[in-house]
């Protein structure tokens, strides 16, 4: 199967195919998460769904990864009072919206090609580790933060999957590693990054923004003025230097008014800001880390 050809004629930034194999050597990580009480509220309770292809196709033989770069930079946008700073990755249209596209349009190519063709698709919202079916590709590596290291479109990436019961893919190792790099571990607003590549999620500054419930004090700190996501691990990467923006750019927002958010209804808050990936978690989450970040500018004037 010609996969270059595919994905020139496709439109993806890149495109691989491996072998639908399970994650086994990924098991140790999370059983430890899931031990220690790490483990997110969105995450499937059941590891192994995580890991094994065929929960969610039984027939899976192969999986064609994508990957599709989103909006990066290494400046942050500024603090301005009233307004709450969304991430890079969330300041244009939704990648989610465009990997999706690419990967229906392999599944009308595949269901041309090959009529008996059974797959399933993920992109993001599914139980499969995505970063470690990106790491079979040998296009890159999971670095020190947990991000899925591309060798030419660097950490800004989203992954989409495509399992089918199609033979063929190979195997390959991670390419790449990040030394005794520590810009991350210093960097992490939250201290959720350790120099040995464990990880605390529940300290990340963009799961804080997506936390459903009220925060603690610590949290509201490291959220700070931030109404969704986090970009610093990535913005003080090395392996992010110099790389080439291939995403179109359409419509970035940097900032979100805190002003008139309650007053939204959940249709308007949709046609205003469902196009950015951050909205997914609703209305009611942005009002209520509004609110927390009022308080943020209030404590500063003190």
């Amino acid at each position: 199967m010609e996969v270059e050809r595919i994905k020139e004629q496709l439109g993806f930034h890149d495109l691989a195919l491996v072998p639908a194999k399970r994650l086994d050597a990924m098991a140790s990580v999370f059983m430890k998460r899931k031990e220690a009480g790490e483990m997110l509220s969105i995450e499937p309770e059941d590891i192994n769904a995580r890991l094994d292809p065929a929960g969610s196709l039984p027939s899976a033989k192969s999986i064609f990864v994508a990957f599709e770069q989103v909006p990066f930079t290494d400046v942050e946008p500024e603090s301005k009072k009233g307004y709450g700073r969304l991430a890079s990755f969330s300041r244009d249209t939704d990648y989610h919206l465009l990997l999706n596209e690419k990967m229906a349009r392999l599944e009308e190519y595949l269901k041309n090609a090959y009529p008996d063709v059974e797959y399933y698709r993920q992109v993001d919202t599914g139980p499969l580790y995505e970063r470690g079916f990106a790491a079979m590709t040998g296009k890159g590596y999971i670095g020190r933060n947990g991000s899925f290291i591309h060798s030419r479109l660097g950490s800004y990436v989203a992954i989409g999957l495509l399992l089918t019961n199609l033979e063929g893919g190979e195997a390959c190792e991670m390419s790449g590693d990040c030394g005794d790099c520590r810009a991350c571990v210093d960097a992490c607003p939250g201290g959720a990054i350790e120099f040995t590549g464990i990880l605390h999620p529940g300290r990340c500054r963009s799961w804080i923004t997506q936390k459903r419930g009220e925060l603690t004090e610590g949290e509201r700190a490291v959220m700070a003025d931030w109404i969704y996501g986090c970009d610093v691990c990535q913005m003080v990467c090395p392996k992010n230097k110099g790389i080439e923006a291939v995403y179109e750019s359409r419509d970035p927002v940097h900032h979100i008014c805190l002003d008139g958010l309650e007053e939204e209804s959940n249709r308007s808050f949709k046609q205003r800001y469902g196009r950015l990936s951050g909205s997914w978690r609703g209305k009611k989450q942005w009002v209520k880390n509004a609110a927390y970040i009022r308080r943020y500018f209030n404590e500063r004037k003190k």
